[in-house]
């Protein structure tokens, strides 16, 4: 029985980027240290034991359930960041349908995907009074709730005084009085994190109130909450001017917020005349190998979740991912 489980873990060693191979990849992630080639390099081993290959439910939100939670199992995934909505069954936290909510963690089990984080994105100081009351509710929702809906991580963004839109920027972001308010909001939520044993994940970007690492590193320090982790997402922090200096600016981010990540994204970032745009991974200019080798030095169990692509580029994305995984060092 030994021998036979060394020749299964052999063979499961072959990583070509050919479609199969690219699913052999992926499960080694899933699995940790059971796939870990013995030629691996100190890098690549921990990378492999300790990243969980994840993508965000709404690439496969058009889809009924079942085919959506059986492509992402046949795609290589192993865990989501899920919002709960599918073309044939949605739970919405403002009007709980427990069976809805039930048959969807129920689903990603039996495929044996695992939830990463569960999708409370709002605008935490949305000068619209009722809409951010809205937003409100739904991450208090999930913060009391997380159990049934088979994660602790709730991820969110920290806002803008932008009227028009939660992910355009405002002059009023870099007062310290938005800063206060958008303080006040988290404070609140890592309490009640603290109370229920979940965890809020916060995502910088640099149209919003914590938009550097700066205020990203002084946030979760007064805050000082095992309640409170980070999103470490670092294409969100780069401005136009940024891009020239963005290894030492990874460095930063990894020496100053490297202890409060809880989850990590993957995507891509590029300038344009309006400001970075962050398209799927591989279309932009961020510094993969540097920021992979930077995760993996963190040696402990995260899941990666690749976000901003479309059904169709799934494939090529996790290509790329997987790609620069087996070149770490």
């Amino acid at each position: 029985m030994v021998n036979r489980k060394r020749h299964r873990e052999r063979k499961d060693n072959a990583l070509l980027l050919g479609r199969r191979d690219l699913l052999k990849g992926a499960a080694a992630l899933a699995l940790g240290g059971l796939a870990v080639p013995a030629q691996a390099t100190h890098l690549r081993t921990k990378a492999r034991k300790n990243f969980r290959l994840g993508i965000t439910s709404h690439v496969y939100g058009s889809l009924p359930l079942d085919e959506a939670a059986r492509r992402i199992k046949e795609d290589g995934f192993r865990s989501v960041l899920t919002n709960y909505r599918f073309a044939d069954v949605q739970f919405d936290p403002l009007k709980p349908d427990w069976s809805a909510a039930d048959r969807i963690v129920s689903t990603f089990e039996k495929e044996g995907i695992g939830i990463a984080a569960i999708y409370g994105y709002y605008n935490v100081v949305d000068p619209d009074l009722p809409r951010r009351q809205q937003g409100e509710a739904r991450m208090e929702f999930f913060l009391r709730n997380w159990k049934r809906l088979g994660c602790p991580i709730v991820s969110t963004e920290t806002g803008t005084l932008n009227r028009k839109s939660e992910w355009l920027d405002a002059p009023e972001n870099d007062t310290e009085e938005a800063y206060l308010k958008c303080r006040d909001a988290f404070q609140r939520w890592a309490r009640i994190g603290e109370e229920t044993g979940a965890v809020v994940t916060i995502e910088a970007y640099w149209r919003n109130v914590v938009g550097t690492i700066e205020r990203a590193e002084r946030l979760l320090a007064e805050v000082d909450s095992p309640a409170l982790k980070l999103v470490m997402d670092p294409c969100n922090y780069f401005r136009s001017e940024d891009l020239p200096r963005m290894k030492p600016m990874l460095q930063e981010m990894f020496q100053r917020l490297g202890p409060k990540i809880a989850i990590a994204h993957a995507k891509d970032v590029k300038d344009s005349p309006g400001g970075p745009e962050h398209p799927a991974p591989g279309k932009g200019v961020l510094d993969y190998p540097l920021y992979f080798r930077l995760l993996a030095e963190l040696d402990r169990p995260l899941d990666l979740v690749i976000e901003h692509l479309a059904l169709d580029d799934v494939s090529r994305s996790m290509a790329c991912v997987l790609g620069h995984i087996e070149k770490l060092p």
